[in-house]
């Protein structure tokens, strides 16, 4: 995109680097609580699996109160350093020490260490994400610019969870355990809390030191009601949150369950972890290319594209378990290759586009509400979200439990190993096309976003002259 297309200014590539690289640390340690916490403190710690399910679930709905009050606050905050910086510097501490207490405990624990530490990293979470949203949001207003950024943060983000998948395979054959402990033991899990501890200073630092703040311009500020019936008139936001609703609800079910299916349906032990390793460097070969398509055919119907091509081999996952495995078993890794391969190259689609896309939603808010609000905005959307992603979590663990599933045995029933195969493939299925199918009546094109824009830029600029008439 030209910078005169809109006079929007193009952050330099070391500012994308500065400003992306920060999710590193955050995707060391995010993907593990989704992935690696179900089986690492019921199958090696030896909690009930239903009651770690729960706990997920009710430190998760902690974010209700923590998400929005913590977008509110940083849209009002007015420092030197600016509104989002030292928001994210105080959830630095909060992340580091519960990252290390979380991942590296201290001999036995118990049903609340976890909910205590399990409530205080989603708090770290909290503090550094919605400010780092919003700060994202604000450094352009041009509709192309924005998946620029947005891609950035992404790349990065799978950067990271590439980490998060190698590194406890590291720590465990660096420490010398046992090859039977899995990549949920504790010598797999542990170098992650460290990891975290000792990388995010230092990409906070990169980010604080190299991205500035844009200049906030002074706008009126609505009572929190008032402004919540204002975000909820919002047509397109209604429906980013309808749609974010069903693919929350897909991932955590899929994700709370991924490391069970490969051990017990698949059966392909810690080649699992290579599946999710390949699953994460497509998703970094495929970004660019959603960056582009998505300036080309729209942000949402690009997500759709991703999403569709997605599913449709996603939906091979039965076939393969029912019909390749009982016959040639040395197949199914290949064959689970080739799935997350495909995934992989879509993987990125959502994630970079669905924040560009917020942050024009953010640009609707503001010409509505009268308030510039971004934080507040991404923060009610991440409620929504994280809130469905602990129902996801809580139902799927105790449905697996219900059907008899141990995952502490390698002799469970057909029926325990269906309702497996169902929490991973088949319940996501259906709602990851339901949320597809909801994001296609997005209604904000290029063409719209550039007069919300223009608009947007108007009202600032009469206000600004407004209230230099009434200094003078």
């Amino acid at each position: 995109m030209a910078e005169e297309e809109k006079g929007a200014p193009r952050l330099t590539r070391w500012q994308l680097v500065a400003y992306g690289q920060l999710v590193v640390p955050l995707a060391v340690i995010g993907l593990p609580v989704a992935v690696y916490i179900p089986p690492f403190y019921s199958s090696t710690l030896g909690l009930d699996l239903a009651a770690v399910g729960l706990i997920l679930m009710l430190a998760r709905i902690s974010d209700v109160i923590t998400d929005p009050l913590i977008g509110r606050l940083s849209d009002r905050t007015r420092t030197r350093f600016g509104r989002r910086r030292p928001w994210v510097l105080a959830g630095v501490p909060v992340m580091m020490a519960s990252a290390l207490m979380l991942f590296v405990p201290p001999g036995e624990v118990s049903n609340l260490y976890l909910l205590t530490w399990i409530a205080a990293i989603y708090l770290g979470y909290t503090l550094i994400t919605i400010p780092y949203g919003a700060w994202g949001a604000e450094l352009s207003g041009d509709y192309r610019e924005r998946n620029r950024i947005t891609g950035s943060r992404e790349m990065f983000l799978l950067v990271g969870l590439l980490i998060a998948i190698s590194a406890p395979i590291a720590g465990a054959y660096w420490s010398g355990a046992p090859a039977d402990e899995g990549a949920a033991g504790r010598a797999a899990v542990g170098v992650l809390g460290w990891l975290t501890a000792i990388m995010l200073p230092v990409c906070a630092l990169i980010a604080f030191s190299s991205v500035p703040e844009p200049k906030f311009h002074e706008t009126q500020s609505i009572p929190f009601r008032r402004g919540l019936r204002v975000a909820m008139k919002n047509g397109p936001f209604r429906i980013v949150l309808l749609s974010s609703i069903f693919g929350a609800l897909a991932g955590s079910i899929n994700i709370g369950v991924v490391i069970f299916f490969f051990e017990h349906v698949a059966e392909i032990g810690q080649a699992g972890t290579i599946l999710i390793f390949v699953l994460f460097v497509a998703g970094v070969l495929g970004s660019p290319f959603w960056v582009w398509l998505g300036g080309r055919i729209g942000k949402h119907r690009a997500i759709a594209v991703a999403g569709f091509a997605s599913m449709f081999v996603f939906a091979l996952v039965p076939l393969v378990i029912y019909m390749v495995k009982p016959s040639a078993p040395e197949l199914v890794l290949p064959c689970l290759v080739f799935i997350n391969i495909v995934q992989g190259l879509a993987l990125g689609a959502a994630p970079i586009l669905g924040p560009s896309i917020m942050a024009d939603v953010v640009d609707l808010d503001t010409i509505k509400s009268g308030e510039q609000r971004a934080a507040f905005m991404f923060a009610f959307l991440g409620m929504v979200r994280k809130t469905f992603e602990a129902m996801g979590v809580g139902i799927a663990l105790p449905i697996l439990a219900w059907a008899g599933f141990n995952a502490q045995s390698r002799e469970n029933s057909p029926e325990a190993l269906l309702a497996l195969l169902a929490m991973y493939c088949l319940v996501p299925l259906v709602l990851w096309l339901i949320s597809i199918a909801i994001i296609l009546r997005y209604p904000i094109t290029k063409e719209r976003q550039a007069r919300l824009r223009s608009a947007l830029e108007r009202r600032i600029e009469r206000r600004s002259e407004l209230r230099r008439l009434m200094a003078d």
